[in-house]
């Protein structure tokens, strides 16, 4: 673009005008915030927002999109975290951060994102995330994490976020919640500034 102060407002009506979206420009901007929460039974790939039309409330708010953002709706992934959740009886009874000490092997694992079978995000460390090793952390508690790259997420296609680790043990109503997060458009029915 040749601007110093590309914003990812910018990016999302680029990548939509490449597509031939030109209409994300015109539809209300907004945050955006998708969540999808797989049980910790043992499995050593965890494949976000996969199926998630199938997860009601509390564990995804995708609802009948599933892993595809609806018309006119798209978003920049901007920042990532993970959260181990306790479910009993469909009630979130207990939400913790993830840390080294309480979950050795998904803090091992890697992050990657597909966009439409393509992989856009690779090989990202968890332990990059934490605290301690966070560029962004700000207090001994951040777990948030900013991606160096803004990547697009258009409507209709299909994303799908993928942590794989070394192994970790079922663990009896514990969940691991992936939250992922930025500016987005969301349909308007009528134009808006």
């Amino acid at each position: 673009m040749g601007r110093s102060n590309f914003t990812p407002q910018d990016k999302l009506i680029s990548v939509a005008d490449k597509f031939g979206n030109t209409g994300i420009q015109k539809m209300q901007g907004s945050t955006v915030i998708k969540y999808d929460t797989l049980p910790i039974d043992g499995r050593t790939v965890f494949d976000f927002f996969q199926g998630s039309a199938q997860r009601n409330f509390p564990l995804s708010n995708t609802g009948s999109d599933g892993n595809r953002l609806g018309v006119g709706n798209s978003m920049i992934v901007q920042r990532a975290y993970l959260s181990i959740v306790k479910i009993d009886k469909d009630v979130i009874t207990e939400v913790d951060a993830l840390t080294i000490a309480t979950f050795p092997a998904i803090v091992g694992g890697e992050f990657g994102l597909e966009i439409a079978n393509s992989l856009v995000i690779k090989s990202v460390p968890i332990m990059s995330w934490l605290p301690e090793f966070n560029k962004i952390a700000e207090n001994a508690l951040n777990t948030s994490f900013e991606f160096d790259t803004l990547v697009a997420i258009q409507p209709l296609l299909e994303y799908v976020a993928t942590i794989r680790v070394a192994g970790q043990p079922a663990v009896v109503g514990s969940f691991l919640r992936l939250t992922i997060e930025g500016v987005g458009s969301i349909m308007s029915p009528r134009t808006t500034m």
